[in-house]
């Protein structure tokens, strides 16, 4: 099991979970140790996994759209998808036509920054 670094002014570092969505607590607390290399904020947005209740009434019928970056992990061409705080939600019916792919099971989709600005511009019109 992997355990966590403590940070060395701030130990634990923990902070509440809010919701990507509505900003409300989810009840979570997390602790960041020295993978947050400042003092984590008393609430903070951790994971784009919408609230229970946002989940409910905008999941349930649209699908979630994020903005994303691919970063570099290692040295063997490995990238991980990193959210740059870019959200929205689009009725499922509008993302078929829009996208023109299937609604993945968890209803999450993760967008270039590039493709995210065009697609809320178009939201814009």
């Amino acid at each position: 099991m992997k355990g966590i670094r403590l940070h060395p002014e701030h130990g634990l570092n923990p902070t509440m979970s809010v919701c990507i969505l509505c900003g409300k607590e989810k009840g979570e607390i997390a602790l960041l140790g020295a993978g947050y290399k400042a003092e984590a904020p008393m609430k903070m947005v951790v994971d784009v996994e919408p609230c229970k209740e946002c989940r409910e009434k905008y999941l349930s019928v649209g699908v979630m759209l994020v903005e994303a970056n691919q970063v570099p992990v290692g040295n063997r061409g490995r990238k991980k998808i990193v959210p740059t705080g870019g959200v929205m939600v689009l009725r499922e019916e509008a993302f078929k036509r829009i996208v023109n792919v299937e609604v993945p099971e968890d209803r999450i989709v993760y967008f270039e920054k590039k493709v995210f600005q065009e697609l809320l511009a178009m939201k814009e019109d």
